[in-house]
């Protein structure tokens, strides 16, 4: 659930920045065109073909749109025109939506095409009960398909196949850590380079005045209950990798392993030092985002593009503190010497194909044309009234878009009625990190363009480990996983607090094998030996 409440929040964001993480890219949108649907030369939208058959094409999915998109609309009739069909969509918000798609999906009834977020034990079982198509012949027809790399791909396959058509997410994107660089330079202190040095600075930013108020009213380390957000700087730190081995040489997640250790050692330090806000264990994260915001917290965490109103926000913190500078921090170099971060599968969202149509080429062609129509990047120069691509996708300057300074901004009220980007999920595959870049174009202060291109700069050039769990489906990581860390994240919290003695670390590995964590670990190293997959940088 943490992942995908981070990934959600992101997704919201950029919708509040024109999708910047969908929307830019080194293709050319004049290559990606179909039988039915495509560009003119000035990547203009084209109609459908008028001699094709219209098919019904029934819609289901989750949506973060607010107002929800609805099924008579005049995004609706603007897809209908485009691809010659009788689009039928129904849309659930996400926080009920996983619950209706079971009852939708059990009923029997199920639709042309389904949308979820994530490969989870839902999508595994659907689609080893035949309810999904595979679509292994489609994937190198299409451009937005051929652009996605083959660890994206091994993430969607059940039984060696492909069930699910991805939509872009920065693999580089997500939470990093950040400091408050004003603040170090104030107190004469370097960037940490490891938990020992920002142990020293944690301790400095609390108890050394930074702010220059005379009041003890500064928090060094922002920390929130469940240990979020996970304070690692490397993907030999990261709780939820899998880049350690076992005894026995098998990976193992990185919330049992030296790592994680090493971190918790660290916090437990800050707490008996006083460092750690008292009432941490008991505080949301979104309150340490406020407490960022108005110039009281020193490290903390942000992303790419940021987090919209539960993020950092430039504007709020220059009122509050003037002269502040946010810098990422580097990752550590971690005791084995590797030094980098953790990309995942690059994608959040996907959509299947009910495995009904089969027999129903045309209309399966029909679809993924669509899908692939939308999944056509558009450059940060591009989305302005002039591409009359981007003007259909978004509604239209003036209904579904404004321009605020020379960016594209969503009028989110209109949105969902007039721009058919609210329905199928936008988001081709982007080369080159040039989706990151397009954040300090669009980014509101300076403070933020200055934020944005440094962090940009450094995800560009930096090696990221390939998290193998990525690459493959086992039922019990998924089954297991979020119990298991659960367990772990509680009592780590004790260890910190010194209700538990860090000692008791390997009779705690112990319980968390003893509670499934060895099935789950076999299981997890069987699926990785016989797909081929392991660890790499990249």
């Amino acid at each position: 659930m943490r992942n995908k409440l981070v990934s959600s929040v992101l997704v919201v964001a950029l919708s509040g920045s024109i999708l910047a993480a969908c929307s830019s890219g080194n293709e050319d949108t004049n290559s990606n065109t179909s039988s039915n649907a495509g560009t003119t030369n000035n990547g203009a939208a084209t109609t459908a073909d008028p001699h094709a058959e219209k098919l019904t094409i029934d819609w289901f999915d989750g949506t973060w749109e607010d107002p929800v998109p609805t099924g008579n609309s005049e995004a609706v009739h603007k897809i209908n025109e485009k691809f010659n069909v009788d689009f039928k969509p129904q849309y659930i918000p996400f926080d009920t939506y996983e619950e209706k798609l079971a009852v939708k999906m059990a009923s029997g009834d199920i639709p042309d095409v389904i949308g979820m977020e994530e490969v989870n034990a839902n999508y595994t079982k659907w689609a080893k009960q035949g309810a999904f198509l595979p679509l292994d012949e489609f994937l190198k027809q299409y451009e937005s398909t051929k652009a996605v790399p083959d660890y994206s791909w091994d993430s969607l396959k059940v039984g060696g196949k492909v069930y699910g058509i991805p939509t872009y997410f920065s693999s580089k994107g997500g939470k990093k850590p950040i400091i408050r660089k004003d603040w170090l330079d104030k107190l004469g202190l370097k960037m940490p380079t490891n938990y020992e040095e920002l142990k020293k600075v944690a301790i400095a930013f609390t108890k050394d005045d930074p702010d220059g108020n005379g009041k003890a009213d500064t928090i060094g380390l922002g920390l929130a209950k469940g240990i979020y957000y996970d304070p690692s700087f490397g993907a030999y730190y990261g709780n939820a990798v899998w880049y350690h081995k076992n005894s026995s040489g098998q990976l193992i997640p990185g919330i049992i392993a030296d790592g994680n250790k090493e971190k918790v050692t660290f916090l437990a330090d800050l707490q008996k030092e006083g460092i750690l806000q008292a009432d941490w264990a008991v505080t949301a994260y979104k309150d340490i985002f406020k407490a960022f915001n108005a110039g009281k917290v020193g490290i903390w965490y942000e992303q790419p593009g940021n987090s919209g109103n539960n993020g950092v926000l430039f504007d709020v913190l220059k009122q509050n503190a003037p002269n502040a500078v946010v810098e990422p921090i580097p990752p550590f170099k971690a005791p084995d010497g590797s030094e980098g971060l953790t990309i995942n599968g690059s994608w959040y969202r996907m959509y299947m194909i009910s495995a009904k149509l089969k027999d129903q080429p045309e209309k399966v062609k029909r679809i993924l044309e669509m899908i692939d129509y939308f999944h056509k990047p558009v450059t940060f120069e591009e989305r302005n009234p002039q591409n009359e691509y981007f003007d259909w996708l978004y509604g239209g300057e003036g209904k579904g878009y404004q321009m605020v300074d020379g960016v594209a901004q969503p009028i989110a009220e209109n949105r969902s009625n007039v721009a058919p980007g609210a329905y199928i999920t936008e988001g081709g595959w982007f080369m080159n990190d040039e989706d990151l870049f397009t954040f300090a174009k669009i980014a509101k202060t300076p403070e933020d363009q200055k934020f944005q291109q440094t962090l940009a700069d450094r995800l560009h050039s930096m090696k990221f480990y390939v998290n193998p769990t990525s690459r493959i489906i086992s039922p019990l990581l998924m089954e297991k996983s979020g119990e298991l860390q659960t367990y772990i994240t509680d009592e780590t919290t004790k260890m910190i607090f010194g209700e538990r003695p860090l000692s008791d670390w390997d009779k705690m590995v112990e319980e968390y094998m003893a509670k499934g964590g060895k099935e789950m670990i076999d299981e997890v190293n069987k699926e990785l030996e016989a797909n081929h997959v392991q660890g790499e940088w990249k």
